[in-house]
């Protein structure tokens, strides 16, 4: 029953996050943007600083939701006794909602038809996202350092 219920609380966290992470990966991409310059008036390397710009914001504030599901699967994991069971749940919700957004923005892109710094930048959030889930998972002190301030770090 504790499995169930923390399945339940990731799959809802999930999609409360795929519809707000839209707004706060577009703001933390937001500098990236400004730097890559207007669509169609910018070059190419201009325009690659600005996509890596853009992923270092996006992956930062993105890490911190995955850095909070992490902690929260290994504290329901010792804590309330959820079974193993719950870690592919927990990768889903964290890497669901970013991957969604990236094929939305890439729809929108196509529809547009001009490439976008932020949109380039969430093919390298994704990729490091799939990473990072794996290395905060096995080794957590590397979260507790960098997101502290994230709620239910460090407990």
């Amino acid at each position: 029953m504790k499995t169930l219920f923390s399945i339940l609380v990731l799959a809802i966290i999930a999609v409360i996050v795929n519809f707000v992470a839209v707004f706060i990966l577009n703001i933390a991409g937001v500098p990236g943007a400004l730097i890559a310059g207007m669509p169609g008036k910018h070059n190419r390397r201009r325009f690659v600083f600005g996509s890596v710009i853009s992923a270092i914001g996006q992956s930062y504030v993105y890490l911190a939701y995955t850095a909070f599901v992490v902690n929260w699967t290994m504290l329901a994991r010792s804590e309330q006794g959820a079974s193993y069971i719950i870690w592919p749940f927990a990768f889903l919700s964290v890497n669901i909602p970013i991957w969604l957004n990236l094929m939305h923005a890439k729809v929108e892109a196509r529809e547009m038809k001009h490439v976008n710094a932020q949109t380039e930048a969430l093919h390298m959030t994704f990729l490091i996202t799939f990473i990072c889930f794996f290395i905060f998972a096995f080794v957590p002190r590397v979260m507790e350092i960098i997101y502290n301030w994230v709620p239910y770090i460090g407990a």
